[in-house]
C-alpha cells in the first residue's frame, strides 16, 4: 500500500502555505517544490518511493490549498525563494535535501545557490534555473506585461470535477488521468451548486513583469557547490538553453529517462525516477 501523506501548513507573512508530508519526523528533511499550476500532489507517486527521508512538499503561493498573494503583489520567482526561506526557518532544520520539478526546479536552483551551506543535495526534474528575460527589448516586454496585468482576469467558470480532470489531462503539459485527478483535488473547490471552481490564482497565467537576466541566472548556477542531479524526460521539454546552463554548474550529473515533462507522475516511469533519486540522495545521508 502506498503511504498516504499528512497535511501540514505554514504561516508565512500572514499567508498560509499548505503542504503534504511523508516519512517520519526523525528522518533527514527533504523539501519538494512542484511545477507551474501544479501543487504538492505532484509528488504523491514519487515521495512514497523515496527512502530514508521526511519529505515536505509545498503548495506554493497561489497554488493548491495555499493562499493567494495580495492584489498589490505578484509572483516573481524570488518571492517563492523568500517563502521557501521562511518555511525552512520554521522547520528548524539546519541542512536539508531539495527537490524541484519544472518551475519548482527553477526556484530550488536559486535557493540552493543563495544558501549553498543549507542544501545537502539538489535534485531537479525537467529544469535547471528559472526562465530569464533577454536584456534586449526589456522595456517593451515590461510595458506589455504591465498592460496585461491591468486587464480584467478571465472568468473561469465552475464545472464538474470530471471535466477538470479531462481538461488537466489534455493541456500542453498533459498528465495521465490518475495524476490529473490528484492535482485537481487540490486545485479546485466545490461550490454550493455541486460544481468545482478553480482554486489557483488567475494571475499565475499572466506574464512576469520582470525576470532575471540570463547573466544573473548563470551567475547563480555557478554557486551550486553541492551535488546536483538533473533528470530529463525523453519526451519532455527540449530546451537547448538548459544544456548551455549545465556547463556552468560545478558538480552536476544528468540522465534522460523514459517519460514526458511530468515523468515523476507517470507509471511505470516514476519507478525509474525514484531509482535515480534514491541512489543520488543516499550518498548524502
Amino acid at each position: 500500500m502506498i503511504e498516504q501523506p499528512r497535511a501540514l501548513s505554514f504561516n508565512v507573512n500572514g499567508r498560509t502555505l499548505a503542504a503534504l508530508e511523508w516519512g517520519e519526523a526523525e528522518q533527514p528533511l527533504m523539501l519538494a517544490l512542484h511545477g507551474w499550476l501544479d501543487n504538492a500532489a505532484s509528488f504523491a507517486l514519487l515521495a512514497p518511493r523515496l527512502k530514508r527521508f521526511r519529505i515536505v512538499a509545498l503548495d506554493m503561493a497561489g497554488h493548491g490549498l495555499s493562499d493567494w498573494r495580495s492584489q498589490d503583489s505578484g509572483y516573481p520567482i524570488w518571492s517563492y525563494v523568500e517563502d521557501l526561506f521562511q518555511v525552512h526557518r520554521q522547520l528548524g532544520t539546519e541542512r536539508f535535501a531539495l527537490l524541484g520539478h519544472s518551475l519548482g526546479a527553477g526556484i530550488a536552483s536559486l535557493y540552493a545557490a543563495s544558501w549553498p551551506e543549507a542544501v545537502t543535495r539538489l535534485g531537479l526534474i525537467e529544469n535547471l534555473g528559472p526562465l530569464a528575460d533577454s536584456e534586449e527589448g526589456f522595456s517593451q516586454s515590461l510595458r506589455s506585461a504591465i498592460e496585461d496585468h491591468q486587464k480584467p482576469a478571465k472568468e473561469i467558470r465552475p464545472r464538474a470535477f470530471e471535466a477538470w480532470v479531462r481538461s488537466r489531462s489534455n493541456t500542453v503539459f498533459s498528465v495521465p488521468e490518475h495524476a490529473a485527478r490528484l492535482l485537481m483535488q487540490r486545485n479546485t473547490r466545490e461550490t454550493s451548486e455541486g460544481l468545482f471552481g478553480y482554486a489557483c490564482d488567475p494571475r499565475l497565467r499572466l506574464p512576469s513583469l520582470i525576470r532575471l537576466s540570463e547573466t544573473q541566472v548563470r551567475a547563480a548556477l555557478r554557486q551550486l557547490s553541492m551535488p546536483v542531479q538533473l533528470i530529463r524526460g525523453a519526451s519532455g521539454l527540449k530546451r537547448p538553453l538548459t544544456q548551455e546552463r549545465v556547463r556552468v554548474v560545478p558538480n552536476l550529473e544528468q540522465v534522460e529517462l523514459p517519460g514526458g515533462h511530468h515523468l515523476h507522475m507517470e507509471e511505470p516511469e516514476v519507478d525509474a525516477v525514484a531509482e535515480v533519486l534514491n541512489s543520488f540522495y543516499a550518498q548524502g545521508v
